[in-house]
Parts: C-alpha cells; structure tokens; sequence
C-alpha cells in the first residue's frame, strides 16, 4: 500500500477548517483539530473504496499488486487481465458500491446529531462519498464505470477489445463535458462559475481525456497481439565457439542466410547471445581480431523464450525480462534461433 495523499490533506484540512471556523467560531485553533480528523475519516472511506476493488479481485483469483492513495487520484493496481464480463463487472462495480454505502452510513449517522460539529462533520463525510460514488460510476474510462461500461459492452458483443474502445470514447466524451460544466451552469441555473471552478473542470477534463486516450491506445495495441508469433519473427541463428572472431561468425552468418549469432560451449549447448548493437560498434578492421565471447552476453532464465508463444506472451517476456535478444527453443528444447526486440517493435509499427 502507498500513501502519497498528505498534500491534497493538507489543502483539505484547510478547506474544512475554514467551514468549521465560520459555523463555530468558539472554537478556535481546535477547527483544525477538527478539520484533521474529518480529513483522515475521509481518506480512510476512500480506502474502503480501493479496498473493494482490491478484495473483489482477490475473490476472483486476480492478483493485487498495490493500493495507491494519490496525489490526483486513488487507485488498486491489478494485475492481468479479467477473464470475464462478469469478473470485470464485480470488481469494477464494488468501489462505487462501497463508497455510497460509506456516504449513506456518513448521512445517517449525522442525523443522530441536531447540531455541532459531529453532525457538520458527519454530513460533509457522507455527501463527499456519495459524490465520489456517483462520479466514480459516470460510463467513461478511466473511471470505475467505464470498466463497468466496458464489461456491458464486452458482454454483449463477445469482444473485450470493442468494449474498451467503446468505454474509452464514453471518457473522451465525458472529458469534454466536464469542461462545459462550469458554462453550462452560467447559462442554466445563473450561477457564476470562478476561476478555481474553471482550473479544477480543467484538470479534471485533462485527468480524463488522457486516462481514457491511454486505454484506447492500449485497446488497439491489444488487437495487434494475436498476429505476433515468435515462430514467424525469430530470426535464423548460426551456432559457434566463443573463440570464434566477429569476422568469421559475421561470415558465417552471410553464408547461411542467419540473422543472429548464438554462442554454444564445448558441448554444443547454447550458452550466451551475440548482441548486435555490440557488433556493428566494432570497427570492421578490428573484427578479425575481437571474439564473439567479448560481445556476447550470458543467457539467463528469462532471456528464453517459446517458439509457439503469441502476443501477451511476448510481451510478458520483454516486460519481466527486458533484453535485445532472446534465445528461442522449439518444443524439443533445441534451437529454433532468435528473437529481437527491434524486430517485435517494427511488428508493432507495421500492423
């Protein structure tokens, strides 16, 4: 779990003991003792919140990696994807759920109090969690009822992909209406709008648009990854000794029409990868006399891959394990050749 809300507290507590301040003058320096725990009460609700998501997923079997109580905006890290609308659905849905039920509790509570702070306190708390419930089920990503808007979509069509590009234009849309409100308030209801209005409506549009644009961008990155196959972009490997010159494997390489070099040890067993970056920064005249071991690098675990492994595959690997070359085995564990970053990157920008 990682903190990084005391700014935002701060100018919350502010907020709130101005309010206090006004409304109970006899109080004093308390309004921020006050206003501090109103503050705290709040971050704990939004708690709550992630909270649910996070537990929801749990239920699920989706791993949580953390709970983040930002700067801008909480939020639960899950990790992979959801293998069902439903799943989608539930651990989307849950965190306005929770907030509302945190609010509707907040609101009762305060009806308990005739007067005085505990009701003030009590109130603001229950209308803040209702606010950020409602807002939190608007049907636009990022949001939490653009996932919810996405799982609909995805239900009804069979396509994943579909429902977040259809959820991510939901947020571009919501984005721009965010940035109408305090105008469409002016024309409407005759309120006028401040320049605080307008910079919060702006920071909120830009929290929008750019949330939603990075989960469409994702969306059809996302559709490319069933035609990446590392069969069809390993690249031919020559085998040789780590004694072998550049000159002679880069021959080599030529004469078997190979794109990569792999480095085998005394017993043929492929030990480390010739890097190509490494290559092309020896001078020519200078390749006949440096080895392929003095540009290689050792092969680890994760710096093999697959010869049937696909699009999410791929990119867990490169992910995880990030390199420039990858060691392909086939099925029987033998060589099949091997795969270059670059050359899944030129995939990605030709599809």
């Amino acid at each position: 779990m990682r903190f990084t809300w005391l700014p935002v507290a701060m100018l919350l507590a502010v907020g709130f003991a101005a309010i206090i301040g006004q409304q109970f003058p006899e109080l004093g320096g308390w309004r921020y003792a006050a206003a501090f725990a109103f503050v705290v009460a709040f971050t704990l609700s939004i708690l709550v919140h992630e909270l649910a998501h996070a537990l929801m997923a749990l239920r699920f079997g989706i791993g949580v990696s953390e709970i983040n109580l930002g700067f801008f905006a909480a939020g639960t890290h899950i990790e992979g994807e959801r293998k069902s609308p439903l799943e989608e659905f539930a651990v989307s849905v849950v965190g306005p759920i929770a907030s509302l039920v945190v609010g509707g509790l907040a609101y009762l509570g305060s009806r308990a109090f005739d007067e005085g702070v505990g009701y003030v306190a009590l109130w603001e708390l229950g209308i803040a969690n209702l606010i950020v419930g409602v807002t939190n089920l608007l049907p636009g990503l990022p949001l939490d009822g653009g996932w919810v808007l996405r799982a609909i979509v995805w239900k009804f069509t069979g396509n994943m992909h579909t429902g977040t590009i259809v959820a991510a234009w939901a947020g571009r849309l919501l984005a721009i209406s965010v940035l109408a409100v305090p105008v469409l308030l002016e024309e409407i209801w005759g309120w006028q709008p401040s320049m605080i209005d307008f910079i919060i409506a702006l920071l909120v549009g830009f929290f929008l648009w750019t949330g939603s644009t990075a989960s469409l961008m994702q969306a059809r990155l996302r559709r490319k990854l069933p035609s990446l196959q590392v069969r069809t972009l390993a690249r031919r490997a020559v085998a040789v000794h780590s004694g072998t010159p550049i000159s002679e494997a880069v021959r080599l390489a030529g004469q078997t029409q190979a794109g990569a070099v792999v480095v085998i040890d005394g017993e043929g067993k492929p030990h480390a990868l010739v890097s190509e970056n490494a290559v092309a920064a020896v001078a020519p005249n200078q390749r006949p006399w440096t080895t392929v071991s003095e540009v290689s690098t050792a092969i680890g675990a994760g710096h093999i891959i697959g010869v049937n492994d696909t699009g999410e595959e791929i990119l867990a690997t490169l992910r995880e394990h990030p390199a420039s070359e990858y060691l392909v085995l086939d099925a029987s564990g033998a060589v099949y050749g091997v795969l270059a970053t670059a050359d899944v990157e030129r995939a990605f920008r030709s599809r």
